[in-house]
């Protein structure tokens, strides 16, 4: 498939962050509460955020610059004061969250407006958010101006003080994402729930699989098997061997049966059962 390619050298800065918006996500949103060294309190989202290493506990955001080049007050500050409280977004505080991010005058409190609710932090000033299901109390570690003007951003590196977690969400010993019920950003006006439907397991490929190019040609180049079909079972170590496989009355005979037959064990979670029915395909080209 054709692909359309922008060069970033004289971008317009609109357009990049159009692209960047839209094709790296969705991100986590981080609602960001800070105060100014007055204790006015300030609270407004980030999706330019992520999690950075456990030892010790490092977050870092990027506020941008305003329209006219300035310095959010959310960077001001987070560099004036030294500290923050970053709160996860579920979907309950959606609507509310989205009235934060409205550009409002300094000295404005956001809680009041978005009707959350502050809480004293354990470690910092800044309050916690008592509707976020997750959050983490921080200080500010380092600052990283990555450019000027308008659609450049600061970069606010920060280790976690303090984790906070609803008491609900915590289960056999994590954190349980249904429950938790996160939104993540898109570009424009886009946003996704991660629960529910939307979630999926993948466990973790272990040991040494044999990898895509170990399959054999039947299979890679089929036309209904997908490119998570043919994932599946390249994470296997190894193929079965072909002299124990033995067909079964019910099993197709046909090349595009047995395929499709491939495609419902993978779907049904049955890696076995899927490469016995691949080998069979397999030995069709044998034959």
């Amino acid at each position: 498939m054709a692909m359309r390619t922008w060069l970033t050298e004289g971008l317009d800065p609109v357009q990049a962050y159009a692209l960047l918006a839209g094709g790296v996500g969705p991100r986590p949103i981080a609602l960001a509460s800070t105060c100014d060294p007055e204790g006015r309190r300030n609270l407004a989202p980030f999706s330019f955020f992520n999690a950075f290493g456990s030892r010790p506990p490092m977050v870092a955001f990027a506020p941008g610059r305003t329209r006219d080049g300035g310095l959010k007050h959310t960077s001001r500050n987070t560099v004036a004061t030294g500290e923050c409280v970053l709160a996860a977004v579920s979907w309950a505080m959606a609507q509310q969250m989205n009235v934060t991010s409205a550009e409002y005058p300094d000295g404005v409190d956001e809680f009041a407006k978005s009707g959350f609710s502050p809480l004293p932090a354990g470690v910092v000033r800044p309050a916690l958010v008592a509707e976020s299901p997750f959050q983490m109390e921080c200080r500010l570690e380092r600052e990283v101006d990555l450019g000027s003007g308008p659609g450049s951003g600061l970069l606010l590196i920060c280790r976690v003080l303090a984790f906070h977690v609803r008491e609900d969400v915590w289960t056999e010993g994590g954190l349980d994402p249904d429950r938790l019920d996160l939104v993540g950003r898109h570009g424009g006006a886009y946003y996704v729930r991660s629960s529910g439907p939307a979630l999926f397991r993948l466990p973790r490929a272990v040991g040494q699989p044999m990898g895509y190019d170990a399959l054999p040609q039947a299979l890679r180049r089929s036309a209904i098997l997908t490119g998570n079909d043919l994932g599946q079972l390249a994470s296997a170590e190894a193929p079965p061997d072909p002299a124990g496989i033995r067909p079964r009355s019910q099993d197709p005979g046909d090349a595009p049966g047995l395929e499709r037959a491939v495609q419902r064990a993978l779907a049904a979670g049955d890696r076995d059962e899927a490469w016995r029915l691949a080998a069979l395909r397999v030995r069709l080209d044998d034959a």
